[in-house]
């Protein structure tokens, strides 16, 4: 028996799509070299500005309050306004506040530079995600899982190189000088590198006005099922990676470099699955994919906080596996998210997912500050990390799925 339906094909995708998924890649690694970098240097500067640990939660996770307050404004512009355009300037300028942050001198102006980066970044994000989305809805998954395997590369070679830098120098502002001067020429460069024909495809959302999007897309089912998701993994996520250093080297005795060889396992290596694990969703569907990875980042946290030893080495591995559960559901917030509308809708759609859970993540920092002085850094952790990860099973555990069947062409002009 011959069903089509249990097949799946990799898509045949022109060298000029491949060079523009390519050039999303690697912007995708220094946007994560970039965000995930700072919060190995949190204890420095805790101890140069003589923060509080509720302090230090805040300004780990203020840049996600940016990128909330930007997600949907960048959907609808960029799909109305020119996708390019956007892409080239967040990336400058995502870099030139890396660069700016190291000039502040009270907490204050570290959390005013974040936030105005966490705006930059935010705009790279949602862009970027509706262009991969969007050019092959039969692969989007494997598409969009191509992306993370490169943030991953940029999150293991951000932090593991700003580690060794303020472990040698002592200096918590050198390394992320030279990482936002660095990517705002990279930046300046995808100018010439982008062709707006392919970054651009989705432009039929320009007949639409904003309320009316909004509407349709804020009362769509499936979208609301996504950002349930993004939420319950996405609080985690950033909860760990930006508390999660300064916890370590504060309560468990970690240097720098230890710190960012370790997160750059979790938040690097662990994230370099993308491809494959998008690749699965696309074939066996979003839930039974999600089910699995959120019972993995569930087990893995308990065992990371409370059984394995630092020294081991098994640490980092398991530190590892817990990265490909966090970076694989993060992927897959936004694709159920477009798998739910229509091609038109698909950039507004991922920012409206992205600003709610981006919105709530920020409260993930204070909050985990908050349980820390009060109650403890393990307390912080279970509570942030391990319980929100195992409601995610029991939620992805009754959802239905939301993948539906694309055929496979391209239509070139």
């Amino acid at each position: 028996m011959n069903d089509e339906k249990s097949k799946f094909h990799i898509p045949k995708i022109p060298m000029i799509i491949w060079v523009q998924l390519i050039l999303l890649a690697v912007g995708y690694a220094f946007y994560s070299a970039n965000r995930l970098s700072f919060s190995v240097g949190l204890k420095a500067i805790a101890a140069q500005l003589a923060l509080t640990p509720i302090e230090v939660g805040t300004i780990g996770t203020i840049f996600t309050l940016g990128q909330a307050i930007i997600d949907i404004p960048a959907g609808y512009l960029a799909d109305r306004f020119g996708r390019k355009r956007l892409l080239v300037s967040s990336m400058i300028f995502l870099g030139i506040m890396t660069a700016i942050v190291t000039k502040a001198s009270d907490a204050i102006q570290v959390g005013l530079a974040r936030t105005i980066f966490g705006m930059a970044e935010g705009i790279w994000n949602i862009v970027m995600y509706s262009v991969a989305g969007s050019i092959f809805p039969a692969a989007r998954a494997m598409l969009n899982g191509l992306m993370m395997t490169f943030y991953s590369i940029g999150a293991y070679v951000g932090p593991a190189y700003y580690g060794y830098s303020l472990s040698a120098t002592g200096d918590w502002t050198h390394g992320l000088l030279n990482m936002g001067l660095v990517t705002a020429l990279f930046g300046a460069l995808l100018y010439f590198g982008f062709r707006k024909k392919y970054t651009d495809s989705s432009t039929d959302v320009k007949g639409m006005n904003l309320i009316e999007a909004i509407k349709t897309v804020g009362t769509n089912k499936i979208v609301w099922l996504a950002i349930l998701i993004q939420i319950l993994n996405i609080v985690p996520y950033w909860g760990f990676a930006s508390m999660g250093p300064y916890l370590f080297m504060t309560f468990k005795g970690f240097s720098a470099a230890e710190a960012g060889q370790f997160f750059g396992m979790v938040y690097g290596i662990g994230g370099l699955s993308g491809v494959i694990l998008g690749f699965l969703a696309d074939k066996f569907g979003r839930k039974p994919t999600i089910v699995a990875l959120a019972l993995l980042n569930t087990i893995c946290g308990i065992l990371v906080f409370h059984f394995i030893p630092k020294a081991s080495i098994l640490l980092y591995i398991v530190g590892a596996i817990m990265g490909i559960g966090l970076h694989a559901i993060y992927v897959l917030g936004y694709t159920i998210a477009q798998d739910g509308v229509s091609h038109k809708q698909i950039g507004l759609a991922t920012g409206l997912v992205g600003a709610s859970s981006y919105f709530l993540s920020f409260f993930s920092g204070p909050f985990m500050g908050w349980l820390t002085s009060t109650w403890g850094h393990m307390i912080a952790l279970d509570i942030v990390v391990v319980t929100f990860e195992a409601t995610l099973v029991f939620i992805a555990f009754i959802m239905k799925e939301t993948q539906k069947k694309h055929p496979i062409v391209l239509n070139e002009k």
